[in-house]
């Protein structure tokens, strides 16, 4: 006798050995032992899961001889005293039993000739003939058309049984002719419990772990797990271990998704590369490793989410406890990104020329996105260096974020300095914005390179030219080590000498209304308001009104301006300033007259140029944009009397 493969050979006799269909069979069983037995019934669900074999039970109850009526415990195939009428059945020769494949017979004059032309002829042998329709979506729209009739009112003694794998494919009409029950996917425990008993009868020796991966091979589907144990026992024999499991059905380990894992919430690259470097030697598909690590990311996704007890965490590769610890690595946020770039690179495997590199660059940028700061902590860290500006003075280190507590920047983001000692207000001082807020232990350092000195990390230029201040706000390293230097400076200081790490325009010192109206501006976080009068020709207060006038090449700034809601802001500052009502105008006018003195206005922007200039071409500032990509943001020239 020839070989007949596990699916088949185990394939289900009774109501009860249907393995995680128990609602389905019950009512099922219910309605024969009642007589409540309808005319159409539609069996939907996923492949493998038990739905052809239900049609074929339910046939075997409405015609066992056994009994004088239909019964929910049909006679076995491996019992002697079997009816001939369950043995027929079970082996698929029953003349009153018609198991039609719709894929094949998808036509009309398909539908007439097997079941319009053969539904009035009354059962040869049994009580009712049954017609079993599998892959019933597969029929035709006329073949739809030419079954209804039937389908409504079939003659006595006629059931209809369909199958399908898509639900949504069949029309309404159909639907609403049958009796509806809908398949689910089994649970892995439940493949792994009937799995146990098939390798006990067949005297295979496996593991218990063995016995979990082949059912979570199976993706919930019955015959899947069954075909996959087949091929397993053909790989390794009699005695199965976890090992073989995975070399033959081609799965990634647990150690495997847990050695990637732990790579990249320890950051380790070079981990990652050597797992693929392992899977690519085993001879591992890396398509199916990018599945199987997609659905683990998906289980630690559901442990941080719904925790350890969730229900959906049934065919999870690794256990619940373990999931926990991986799960803790990583935020929600985290492993989102995660899935996503994994699907990605999962639908790059596919195409792909070369998948070991597909994957090996996939798993890289998982660890790469670890780097990524969050938004809010983003957030939270412009607001507290925001309030620091406006106060002028640092930062405070509970309300930053810890990277920015820390006194370090997040990878990959770019910060500004924090407070600026010895400035009024955030206009005080020149500032550079760096990288890191080690900025005034790095000038300390370079002191020996060139003529500057300065504590509490404020550093003035000793050059002949114009001074340049640069501020930043140093680690408490930093301002310790320069408490004992800053000493002698305030003693200097209060015997009048020169006040070092100061700095104030005479524009700020004179607290004209201009100025107050940017600082009320800057008070309400309205910055770019300030950017615009900053790069105005002209800003003057004249006959209770603000005028704004603008070169024609800053016409952008003059649309910005000009904007309803800006317009509103600049009169509510301006009333809080004046202590009366103003009104804004603003125009844009070019310089007719060659020979018109510059105002003053112009002057300064000029003079500021020429200073931004002159400080571009200072060494040290070179060397400190270099070292921490730094950028200048403002340059003044110091009073006489500093």
């Amino acid at each position: 006798m020839s070989y007949q493969v596990i699916a088949r050979k185990w394939r289900p006799q009774t109501f009860d050995e249907v393995t995680g269909q128990e609602p389905i069979t019950r009512t099922l069983k219910n309605a024969i032992e009642h007589e409540r037995l309808h005319h159409a019934y539609l069996f939907s669900g996923a492949r493998g899961v038990g739905k052809t074999t239900t049609a074929r039970l339910f046939a075997k109850a409405l015609n066992c001889h056994k009994s004088k009526k239909p019964t929910p415990t049909p006679c076995k195939i491996d019992d002697p005293t079997a009816c001939a009428s369950c043995r027929e059945i079970a082996e698929g020769r029953s003349i009153d039993v018609l198991e039609i494949d719709a894929a094949s017979n998808t036509g009309v004059d398909n539908v007439r000739e097997a079941i319009i032309g053969n539904v009035a002829i009354a059962p040869a042998r049994d009580r009712y003939k049954v017609f079993i329709i599998d892959e019933v979506h597969m029929l035709s729209g006329a073949a739809f058309n030419a079954l209804l009739k039937t389908l409504e009112e079939p003659p006595s003694r006629v059931v209809f049984i369909m199958a399908t794998t898509e639900r949504h494919k069949l029309p309404e009409t159909i639907l609403s002719r049958c009796q509806q029950f809908e398949f689910r996917t089994i649970a892995t425990q439940k493949i792994a419990e009937r799995l146990r008993l098939i390798a006990n009868a067949e005297k295979v020796k496996i593991a218990d772990d063995a016995l979990r991966e082949i059912a979570r091979a199976g993706e919930g589907s019955m015959r899947d797990a069954q075909s996959a144990f087949d091929q397993v026992i053909s790989f390794s024999g009699a005695k199965i271990s976890v090992e073989d499991v995975e070399t033959a059905l081609g799965l990634a380990s647990t150690e495997m998704l847990t050695r990637v894992v732990n790579a990249i919430a320890e950051q380790k690259p070079a981990e990652a590369l050597a797992v693929v470097n392992d899977l690519v030697m085993r001879g591992h598909e890396l398509r199916n490793f990018c599945r199987d690590l997609l659905g683990h990311v998906r289980d630690l996704l559901v442990t941080k989410v719904s925790g350890e007890a969730a229900d959906s965490l049934d065919a999870a590769a690794t256990d619940r406890k373990e999931l926990v610890r991986q799960a803790n690595s990583f935020s929600e946020s985290d492993l989102v990104r995660f899935f996503n770039s994994l699907t990605e690179t999962e639908n790059n495997l596919r195409v792909a020329a070369h998948p070991r590199y597909q994957l090996e660059v996939g798993l890289v940028k998982l660890i790469e996105m670890r780097r990524i700061l969050p938004l809010g902590d983003l957030i939270e860290r412009l607001n507290a260096l925001e309030e620091s500006l406006r106060t002028g003075g640092a930062p405070v280190a509970s309300k930053l974020p810890p990277a920015a507590a820390g006194g370090g920047s997040a990878p990959g983001t770019r910060s500004g300095s924090g407070g600026f000692p010895g400035a009024s207000t955030p206009r005080a001082s020149s500032a550079v914005k760096t990288e890191s807020t080690d900025v005034a232990a790095y000038m300390q350092a370079a002191t020996d390179d060139a003529p500057f000195g300065g504590v509490g990390g404020t550093v003035k230029t000793q050059a002949k030219s114009p001074a340049l201040t640069l501020v930043s706000t140093p680690t408490p390293q930093a301002q310790n080590s320069a408490a004992t230097a800053a000493q002698p400076a305030l003693e200097r200081e209060d015997a009048g000498e020169d006040h070092i790490g100061q700095s104030i325009p005479a524009t700020v010192a004179t607290g004209s209304p201009i100025e107050r109206i940017k600082n009320g501006l800057e008070e309400r976080k309205r910055m770019f308001l300030v950017i615009a009068l900053d790069g105005a020709r002209r800003v003057l207060i004249e006959d209770d009104e603000l005028y704004v006038e603008f070169a024609p090449e800053a016409k952008h700034l003059r649309d910005n301006l000009s904007k309803p809601e800006n317009i509103k802001m600049l009169r509510e500052v301006g009333r809080e300033v004046l202590e009366r009502d103003i009104g804004v105008r603003i125009a844009v006018k070019d310089k007719t007259d060659p020979n018109e003195p510059l105002t003053r206005e112009e002057e300064e922007r000029l003079e500021k140029r020429r200073l931004r200039e002159m400080a571009e071409q200072h060494p040290l500032v070179q060397k400190v944009s270099r070292t921490f990509r730094a950028e200048i943001v403002d340059v003044w020239k110091e009073s006489s009397n500093q």
